[in-house]
């Protein structure tokens, strides 16, 4: 192994060691063993309101929100992202969304939750990813991002999500800039989600 590979595999391991420390500290947890599971979860109040559709969130409002699980991400192929990459990305995404309806359904500890929420680049609404085709045809409306600490906030998270992508999935480096990185959310109604979902869908 050269020097320059060296020097990228600790960095990696470093960032992957961060992002362990931060989800710690969010209590960010996988929700089941499920190989084909692409989704952690974090049961948390509301970080501002959010109105969509019919549906008004305080802030404070027990949500659910989504995280990617970078580790379990299908690698984007060296010769970038295709149409067999992106099938499989829907399907896993879609598997995992029924699990955690299923999940919501059958623990009564999620019965309080409001709405499901994510807050991520990949869903930018000039959709340079596609992302947010995805989700929107998953149900979810597609709002701009609230960082509590500004513009100065949203650039460290930003800077750490191009991170991350650098130790989990660098070919995806190649399709997003980092000046193009733009954070917003997702946002569903947990009933609405249930319907979508759960084991009566």
């Amino acid at each position: 192994m050269d020097h320059q590979s060296w020097v990228g595999k600790q960095l990696r391991a470093g960032i992957r060691w961060i992002d362990s420390l931060i989800r710690k500290s969010e209590h960010s947890y996988e929700y089941c063993d499920d190989p084909d599971c692409v989704l952690r979860i974090q049961l948390m109040p509301s970080p501002h309101a959010a109105t969509f559709g019919d549906r008004v969130i305080q802030k404070g409002d027990p949500v659910l929100a989504v995280h990617v699980w970078n580790e379990r991400m299908p690698p984007i192929p060296s010769s970038g992202a295709d149409l067999r990459w992106a099938i499989n990305i829907r399907r896993q995404t879609q598997h995992s969304f029924r699990l955690l309806a299923k999940l919501m359904q059958e623990d009564r500890i999620y019965t309080p939750v409001k709405a499901i929420y994510g807050a991520s680049v990949l869903f930018s609404s000039t959709d340079h990813t596609g992302g947010t085709r995805m989700m929107q045809s998953f149900g979810f409306t597609i709002l701009p991002y609230h960082s509590p600490l500004g513009k100065f906030g949203e650039f460290w998270e930003n800077l750490f999500s191009w991170w991350l992508m650098y130790a989990y999935n660098t070919a995806s480096m190649d399709s997003r800039k980092f000046w193009q990185l733009e954070r917003t959310e997702i946002w569903m109604d947990s009933d609405e989600f249930i319907r979508r979902y759960g084991k009566d869908a």
